[in-house]
């Protein structure tokens, strides 16, 4: 999506992706689906960042992959020549790439996105958004602004996004993985969240970030600001999760460890038990290396699991 239009707006623009998701870009372009228009746009696409290489002093990266995916994207940019001044824009869910980014490069940016989109086929995605595209949020890791955060955000302003700088990035972040938190509820039982199932999640998260001294934004703030201007077809009725996308495309991996699983490690550090958080994070892990569909189990039988304590174990 953030590629798509770039592209669109005539910056440069290379994609790097899975290789069946390549192929298909390659061989027809990107099929990008939007509500007035379907089109097919001829961006370059690679299987690794070793065929970007060189780097230049005027690229960036926005690091779009899937949290479970950061560490080999960072492996590949480093092994590739990428020098350790080269900028990082963490474009994902959860609070752990930034941390982890900052151990391989040295300008890391966090980005907040708030960004509806189905990417369910190799070579196509869709947006229910007529007007604004998505809603991203851009500032320095771990606070703060500078004059390469502004730059960027003025480009994706261009580009169909509604894009602001934000000095406190992470804060903001926290309150999106906040939300995020019930993607994996969303997978496993195909029902976007249920109330009291979703409170116990946040509140051992809470519980779990405060001990720890991890700040965030109250997740009302962050939704109220980021629906504010984003306008979708009053066809589209509320897509399921990136999660609910993965298990569907039976990817074998989801991105729940690195949310839900964050929280529970984090939590063993502290003394204090996340079994809502660690349900959620095996449940959906089990489901997606057994090539399993969303809708397996019923909200009961998560209920049941976390009283229990007892909860399928990965391989």
């Amino acid at each position: 999506m953030i590629g798509a239009n770039l592209f669109l707006h005539e910056y440069q623009t290379v994609l790097v992706g899975n290789p069946e998701h390549v192929e298909r870009i390659r061989a027809n372009g990107l099929r990008f689906i939007t509500p007035s228009n379907t089109s097919r746009l001829n961006i370059q696409a690679f299987e690794t960042a070793a065929e970007v290489a060189p780097f230049g002093k005027d690229d960036i990266i926005l690091l779009t992959a899937k949290s479970q995916h950061t560490v080999r994207s960072l492996g590949q940019l480093k092994n590739a020549g990428a020098p350790r001044t080269l900028p990082i824009f963490c474009c994902q869910n959860s609070i752990w790439n930034e941390p982890t980014a900052s151990r391989v490069f040295d300008n890391v940016y966090g980005v907040v996105v708030s960004l509806p989109a189905t990417f369910l086929k190799p070579g196509e995605v869709e947006t229910p958004l007529k007007g604004l595209k998505g809603h991203l949020e851009v500032g320095c890791y771990s606070s703060g602004t500078d004059e390469l955060a502004s730059l960027v955000v003025q480009c994706l302003n261009k580009s169909d996004f509604d894009c602001c700088l934000n000095e406190t990035v992470m804060k903001t972040k926290g309150a999106k993985c906040l939300q995020n938190l019930m993607n994996s509820f969303n997978a496993i039982t195909g029902i976007k969240e249920s109330g009291d199932f979703a409170t116990s999640v946040r509140g051992e998260t809470e519980r779990i970030w405060k001990a720890a001294g991890i700040e965030w934004e109250a997740l009302e703030e962050y939704t109220k600001r980021n629906k504010a201007k984003l306008s979708p077809s009053p066809a589209y009725s509320e897509k399921m999760s990136s999660t609910w996308q993965s298990l569907t495309r039976q990817t074998g991996n989801v991105e729940a460890g690195q949310i839900n699983g964050d929280v529970v490690m984090m939590g063993e550090l502290l003394g204090i038990e996340a079994p809502y958080n660690e349900c959620l994070w095996r449940v959906s892990t089990k489901m997606a290396q057994e090539h399993e569909k969303p809708g397996k189990y019923f909200k009961s039988d998560l209920e049941r699991m976390v009283a229990e304590r007892s909860w399928p174990v990965p391989g």
